[in-house]
């Protein structure tokens, strides 16, 4: 494991990718609360409660920074060249071993930044909306949806890892996972309900914006939370699985 650690903490692209997690986090939920708090209440669209605006708008911020975690993970499985990875194999042999511990770093690592971030963002935003008269909310009434959000941080960034370790592109893999992450949001208004019931809501993205309460009670997409994170633990299963195959079956 200090191995893993060792590789991830020698190369400058890890810093910058947690100091632009960090900066996302907050900045465009700042940024977000900023326009929202100048425009006041009336201009929110009929029907939104100001008081659920408040609470999503902490929120936006750290979900776009998932962004630079998952090009981080990336790097972090696919960028290391085969005769590293000779190394690594010639030293411990056991090729699962060496993946789980790529895993307990990354999350430790996607953990500690997204605590930090999740933190800071929700604080800047309700000061600022507090500084404009806005209502607000308290960590108290939204404890639950921002400690799911901080600990399903690593979801995006761990998929990656194991596509990483599969495809051994870096390209490839934060190509792969963004689509994954953006594209089901961007669509699923265009398509009929029956499709987002059956089958967007169960995708990775789907079911984390059903654990972390970002999905409306009326949505097609909805579904219990506790049901939505078991999907996730399924995608990550089996992209975890693949990936520990694909180490068997590689010759390096």
């Amino acid at each position: 494991m200090l191995a893993e650690w060792t590789k991830l903490t020698s190369v400058r692209a890890t810093y910058v990718c947690l100091a632009v997690t960090l900066l996302l986090g907050v900045g465009l939920s700042s940024l977000a609360a900023l326009g929202i708090g100048a425009a006041g209440t009336e201009a929110l669209p009929p029907g939104v409660d100001p008081v659920e605006q408040a609470a999503a708008l902490a929120h936006v911020g750290p979900v776009f920074g998932v962004i630079p975690l998952v090009v981080l993970a990336a790097q972090f499985s696919a960028r290391e060249y085969p005769s590293q990875l000779r190394l690594t194999f010639a030293v411990h042999p056991r090729r699962g071993r060496v993946l789980l511990a790529k895993t307990v770093v990354l999350v430790g690592t996607v953990l500690a930044v997204g605590a930090v971030t999740v933190a800071a963002a929700f604080a800047a935003s309700q000061a600022i909306l507090e500084s404009f008269a806005m209502p607000t909310v308290s960590l108290a009434e939204q404890w639950r949806t921002t400690l799911a959000l901080g600990v399903t941080l690593p979801v995006f960034p761990l998929l990656a890892l194991g596509l990483g370790t599969m495809l051994r592109s870096v390209a490839g893999t934060t190509a792969a996972v963004l689509a994954a992450l953006l594209l089901p949001p961007m669509v699923s208004t265009l398509l009929p309900d029956s499709v987002q019931r059956h089958v967007l809501r169960y995708l990775p993205t789907g079911a984390w914006d059903n654990v972390v309460g970002a999905t409306a009670a009326e949505s097609p997409l909805h579904m219990d939370p506790w049901a939505a994170l078991a999907v996730l633990t399924g995608w990550l299963a089996l992209c975890w699985g693949a990936a520990l195959r694909t180490l068997h079956r590689t010759d390096i």
